[in-house]
């Protein structure tokens, strides 16, 4: 595959930053998207998405056939574009491998703040109020890691160097793909079809699969109740990966002592959400990633790619449409 001379290359939400790279890095073919993108303005090679919505470029895709190429900064990728994938032969990749090392700490973040009963000793200074909080510590702590690609494995590291005992859970059970693989999941993995086994009496849940069809809804009340009573969800993958109503039940019953939540079924979080008011829940907006080092990954590997584009040379991170990533 190689982009020709002449036909564009549509950015979905970048920076002045991120659009002035990409024309520097293949001068005379970026035209930038936006609601009705691309109408009248001849043919696109390949459109990029940095920040945007699936439905919009779902819908370019479809005005624009001639697209040959989607490069998405996102690990998951929307079913409508893997439908089109499928169909036609367009090529998508993704952003897999620029985002552990931000949501990995993160996770970390939330896992100390909560152990540690920050969110009650922040509470308590804001009333002037010398209060000790109940705390406890990380290691020993049963973790599961839902999911053990680049943002599961950096978070199993980093919790076996506060010495949890991680376990983990993916798809398959054979190595994951990729140099030094083996160094990045704990010693015990059981596969999607263990589920149950990977849940039963653990402490900690971090959630980190992409959304697909066979994620949505993984973690719903069944699963919930194999966790031991109180203890913490941490979600860092995709909102309807976890049931919500399903997750508030269990917090208000006692069976979670909390959840730390970066995701969503709908965001923005709608202020009539009754997560905002649970007291065990920590809510940050979608920014577990949200660092100057994450977007310098983000660009790199979005210029190498519009690079190999422009030369015909095979792409990275390719998307296989059947797993959605």
């Amino acid at each position: 595959m190689t982009g020709r001379q002449g036909d564009g290359l549509a950015l979905f939400g970048p920076s002045p930053r991120v659009r002035e790279a990409v024309a520097a890095s293949w001068p005379g073919v970026v035209a930038e998207a936006g609601p009705g993108a691309g109408a009248g303005r001849g043919r696109f090679a390949g459109a990029l998405l940095w920040q945007g919505d699936d439905a919009e470029v779902a819908a370019f895709l479809g005005t624009h056939p001639e697209c040959r190429w989607l490069h998405t900064v996102a690990v998951g990728v929307a079913p409508e574009v893997l439908r089109r994938a499928a169909a036609t032969g367009l090529e998508v990749t993704n952003g897999a491998g620029t985002h552990g090392s931000a949501v990995a700490e993160h996770v970390l973040a939330v896992l100390l703040a909560h152990v540690k009963g920050l969110p009650r000793t922040l509470a308590a200074q804001r009333e002037r109020k010398w209060q000790v909080p109940s705390a406890s510590e990380l290691r020993g702590r049963r973790v599961g890691v839902l999911g053990l690609g680049d943002i599961g494995g950096r978070t199993v590291r980093l919790l076996e160097a506060f010495g949890a005992r991680v376990t983990g859970c993916r798809r398959g059970t054979g190595d994951p793909a990729g140099s030094g693989a083996a160094e990045r999941v704990p010693r015990a993995v059981y596969g999607r079809d263990r589920i149950g086994d990977f849940l039963d009496g653990l402490d900690v849940l971090v959630v980190a699969v992409p959304l697909t069809a066979e994620t949505r809804g993984l973690i719903g009340a069944a699963e919930l109740a194999l966790l031991r009573p109180g203890a913490l969800l941490v979600n860092v993958g995709r909102g309807p990966v976890v049931d919500e109503s399903a997750l508030l039940a269990a917090l208000r019953t006692g069976r979670l002592g909390g959840a730390a939540l970066d995701v969503f079924d709908s965001e923005p979080l709608p202020a009539s959400s009754p997560l905002w008011s649970e007291p065990d829940v920590l809510i940050t907006p979608h920014s577990a990633d949200a660092t100057a080092e994450t977007d310098q990954r983000c660009l790199d590997l979005l210029l190498d790619n519009v690079a190999r584009f422009r030369d015909g040379l095979p792409l990275r991170n390719v998307v296989d449409p059947s797993r959605g990533y």
